[in-house]
């Protein structure tokens, strides 16, 4: 599993999946944050399909980014306060 990335204080670790039919790679992302009483984390996928783990990995950094600055719709995180 590739290492997980600090971003605005969540934590984004991207866990692409290979497709056993075609060998492509999925986007897989999980994103958690701890706030002053708790732990939390969501589990996003995202179609698309990418030749290489190494690209897919970097998609699901992206992603996870793109999530946590709101600007994914339909999918959110909680709000932290650092």
């Amino acid at each position: 599993m590739a290492p997980a990335v600090t971003y605005k204080g969540y934590t984004i670790q991207p866990a692409p999946r290979q497709l056993v039919d075609t060998g492509q790679w999925e986007l897989n992302v999980f994103i958690s944050w701890t706030t002053e009483d708790d732990e939390d984390s969501r589990h996003f996928v995202k179609a698309g399909r990418y030749a290489t783990e190494e690209e897919a990995t970097a998609q699901c950094i992206a992603y996870g980014q793109q999530i946590v600055d709101g600007k994914v719709p339909g999918s959110s995180v909680g709000s932290i306060n650092l």
